[in-house]
């Protein structure tokens, strides 16, 4: 079969094109340090890139719940230490008004730190991490207390058995936590009365206090008796912090395995998706040197081709 003159000028021509786009492919990998910058170019790599970013994303929102989790627990941590302080502040001042040789005009002044004392407390209680009141449970935009002006505190987030908060930190892994003001100081029950008919929480407590040093015969026995209530809560928080320190360190635990995860998920994208910059220089090599064989070629072929060939 006799091959015509313009059939042999297009192989020619195309050996020289084909040459000189792989020659560019190679470029403008090694440019964008990319194995491909379109699905197109590899579909089965693309795809696989894909779905790694999809799983780097959802560990990178893991590690954010986690350090937004551990804040919140660690602000939690260090007010329930402030409020320990407060306590330990009244159960001196407690012990000084049970003392005999308190009179009333002392009472009354030790009264009046206690409350400034009573209101730090709750002060502390209505702690806010970001919009969220961190001890009320699972009502978070409710601020925990209230006061009637009295020297009553209401508690206004949920009950202890109401539920958690829940937030995902892993794949199939849920962090719960919960604070509420009734695990600490104890629930208002109208039904649930001390020997005085007093609620027992301790914000009641602490009132019944203060009728008590403020009162113009002064009951030291009755004072003193108060004592029991601080150590009460002063146990619960104690408890609380054990809690918090125990989630604090599963946190980290959790953060440590995803960090090492987000580590491998890179890793594999990496491979996939950058290229190898020492084959890539040899495939270059290789590229120039089959396009410069192709254009010697080419140029022999086509200038040996006149137009008396054409007619």
């Amino acid at each position: 079969m006799r091959v015509s003159t313009s059939t042999i000028t297009n192989m020619a021509t195309s050996s020289m094109g084909n040459s000189y786009n792989a020659y560019l492919d190679i470029m403008n990998k090694i440019a964008s340090n990319k194995n491909f910058t379109k699905v197109s170019e590899n579909v089965v790599d693309a795809t696989k890139v894909l779905k790694l970013n999809d799983q780097l994303a959802q560990m990178e929102q893991y590690q954010s719940n986690i350090q937004a989790a551990t804040d919140e627990m660690n602000l939690a941590y260090d007010t329930l230490g402030a409020i320990t302080d407060e306590i330990s502040a009244i159960n001196a001042l407690i012990v000084e008004a049970s003392n005999a040789t308190t009179n009333q005009e002392g009472a009354k002044a030790i009264a009046t730190e206690i409350k400034q004392r009573v209101a730090t407390i709750v002060d502390k209680m209505n702690t806010k991490y970001l919009d969220n009141y961190i001890f009320s449970g699972t009502y978070t935009n409710e601020i925990p207390y209230t006061s009637d002006g009295a020297g009553n505190y209401n508690y206004n987030g949920s009950s202890e058995k109401a539920g958690d908060r829940n937030l995902t930190i892993a794949e199939n892994t849920t962090f719960t936590y919960n604070f509420t003001g009734e695990e600490i100081f104890g629930k208002k029950d109208p039904n649930a009365l001390d020997a005085d008919g007093k609620e027992l929480d301790f914000f009641s407590q602490m009132q019944h206090l203060d009728e008590l040093l403020t009162s113009d015969v002064l009951d030291y026995e009755a004072i003193r008796a108060k004592l029991g209530v601080l150590d009460d809560a002063t146990s619960k928080i104690t408890q609380s912090q054990g809690m918090v320190s125990a989630k604090v360190s599963k946190l980290d635990s959790t953060k440590t395995i995803n960090e090492d995860t987000i580590l491998k998920l890179t890793e594999n994208k990496t491979d996939l998706e950058e290229i190898d910059i020492v084959k890539a220089a040899t495939d270059l090599a290789n590229a120039q040197t089959a396009l410069q064989a192709s254009y010697a070629i080419g140029t022999r072929i086509l200038g040996s081709v006149s137009l008396l060939d054409y007619i």
